[in-house]
């Protein structure tokens, strides 16, 4: 029979080296969703993490966080956060963040503290998320069907079978229409923010009173105008800091 102090020496190692047993997880649970009437595409993401929040002025400290392909799922979207119990400070603040992305564009996002876990808070949370509207960037001057929106300060009108008023700008050569006749001209910028046209041409068809209107106000700003701005999809030519006419850039597919 073994000695007992030799059997002790052979256990001893064993004991050392065997796997202590895994921290126990807990879970916090809820649902995701969006007021916006909008249908996610197959290859969103949901995003959800857990967040100390208790320190300001301070990163938020991140203790868990999960991704989910979205698939032909839509909101609400139901979750389950995995995280540590002994990671909680019952005195600290928790919350949760969430985000549906596609690629590396961010669709919605938490914008409200939602409290989690200490403090009277619990292990559910509904997350009402906010659309993201990401911004164009402002259309380029040249190259771009700018359609006209404003002549002076009246609306553009088109005419029944006939081609809406437009500009389109290319390498020094100005074409377009009036809603009536055609335009074509010359153009030229000296300065970034500038641009003066050339003497326009057009052709002779006769036209409705109104689009005669238009069409008179419309050469009458191009060859008033010394500068343009272009915000987002929207040109103005202007005369100083007068605003003679206004386009928007239309795209065609």
């Amino acid at each position: 029979m073994p000695h007992p102090l030799f059997t002790l020496t052979w256990l001893l190692p064993l004991m050392l080296i065997a796997p202590a047993h895994a921290e126990p997880l807990d879970r916090i649970s809820g649902s995701v969703t969006y007021r916006e009437r909008i249908a996610l595409p197959q290859d969103a993401t949901l995003t959800v993490e857990l967040l100390d929040v208790s320190k300001q002025d301070v990163k938020a400290e991140r203790l868990a966080q999960q991704s989910w392909p979205v698939g032909s799922r839509q909101v609400p979207l139901a979750f389950e956060l995995p995280f540590y119990p002994a990671d909680v400070n019952p005195r600290h603040s928790y919350t949760l963040r969430a985000t549906l992305t596609r690629s590396d564009e961010l669709l919605f996002t938490t914008t409200e503290h939602v409290a989690v876990l200490t403090q009277g808070a619990g292990k559910q949370a509904q997350l009402v998320l906010q659309q993201v509207h990401q911004q164009k960037p402002n259309a380029t001057l040249e190259n771009t069907y700018w359609k006209l929106v404003e002549a002076g300060d009246r609306p553009a009108q088109t005419q029944p079978g006939e081609r809406e008023a437009h500009i389109l700008l290319l390498d020094g050569r100005a074409s377009g229409g009036s809603g009536c006749n055609k335009l074509m001209g010359s153009y030229t910028q000296s300065a970034p923010g500038t641009l003066h046209f050339g003497p326009l041409a057009s052709t002779r068809m006769a036209c409705p009173p109104e689009m005669m209107a238009q069409e008179t106000a419309l050469i009458s700003a191009f060859a008033r105008a010394t500068r343009y701005r272009i915000a987002g999809e929207t040109l103005d030519l202007l005369d100083g800091d007068t605003v003679l006419t206004r386009f928007e850039a239309r795209y065609f597919k």
